[in-house]
């Protein structure tokens, strides 16, 4: 007896959507317009954003979601964003880690 194919998630489903979504693969401005890398992902209440080999997590709360793009608007410690974001990287996107030794 042949089992019937299940349709694919309807995307427009209300329980098949996350809000957190609208963070992602978006182009990231600061206050004067410059470009600063693109998100890539969310870790709790951070946003992670990728330019070119550096790695940043910033707080959700010092960006806002524009049309095409999302705007820094609250102050960041970039120094501490990158140390945060390398360890994010490690942790999440390389495939030899084993967690803390």
């Amino acid at each position: 007896m042949a089992r019937k194919k299940r349709a694919p998630p309807d995307p427009k489903d209300p329980e098949m959507t996350d809000p957190r979504d609208e963070y992602l693969s978006r182009f990231i401005k600061d206050k004067k317009g410059k470009d600063l890398g693109e998100s890539i992902g969310l870790d709790g209440d951070t946003l992670i954003i990728k330019d070119r080999m550096d790695f940043f997590r910033i707080p959700l709360k010092s960006v806002v979601i524009m049309d095409d793009h999302i705007q820094i608007t609250g102050r960041v410690n970039w120094k501490k964003a990158r140390k945060e974001g390398e360890k994010w990287r490690t942790s999440e996107l390389d495939p030899l880690y084993v967690g803390d030794e």
